[in-house]
């Protein structure tokens, strides 16, 4: 996933469809945020089986999430990675319902001439296809989900 954005929001978010006749009312929006690798223990359950538990399983049903017995996501950290480098964190603070953001390494859309990926079509990993932060650019996504604002101590109050 990410589409050619590394791991920015308009990248990775994807809306998910469900349709589950007698069980899910039609209309129902859930607004979490959710992975791929919630996919296998939410199928596993369904059909009635268990995860392994002889490894550790990085996704969790969304079962409860569908059915409305519980109203948050069960991950309160997703790593967001392009191939083996970790480029972004996403913290859903519990009880607070504020989802925070740090990017670490970010591509460089252009100019193209800098190695970016603005017209290649796919941006890189390492190297010149990406910038590093230190520190982090982080972005509060309950307020700003488009990631146009980034944080820092002169916009924060102490």
């Amino acid at each position: 996933g990410g589409k050619g954005m590394g791991g920015w929001e308009g990248g990775i978010r994807v809306p998910g469809i469900v349709r589950w006749s007698g069980v899910l009312p039609a209309g129902t929006v859930i607004d979490e945020p959710t992975s791929l690798m919630d996919i296998y223990p939410t199928v596993v359950q369904l059909a009635g089986g268990a995860v392994p538990q002889d490894r550790v399983m990085d996704g969790h049903t969304l079962v409860p999430l569908l059915q409305g017995t519980e109203q948050h996501s069960r991950h309160e950290f997703l790593f967001h990675y392009c191939g083996v480098f970790l480029h972004a964190v996403r913290w859903h603070q519990k009880d607070s319902g504020t989802i925070w953001k740090a990017h670490y390494v970010t591509p460089v859309f252009q100019p193209e001439a800098s190695g970016a990926c603005f017209k290649r079509g796919i941006c890189l990993c390492f190297g010149d296809g990406v910038a590093h932060h230190d520190p982090p650019l982080l972005f509060n996504l309950s307020q700003d989900p488009s990631e146009a604002n980034p944080l820092s101590a002169d916009t924060e109050p102490l």
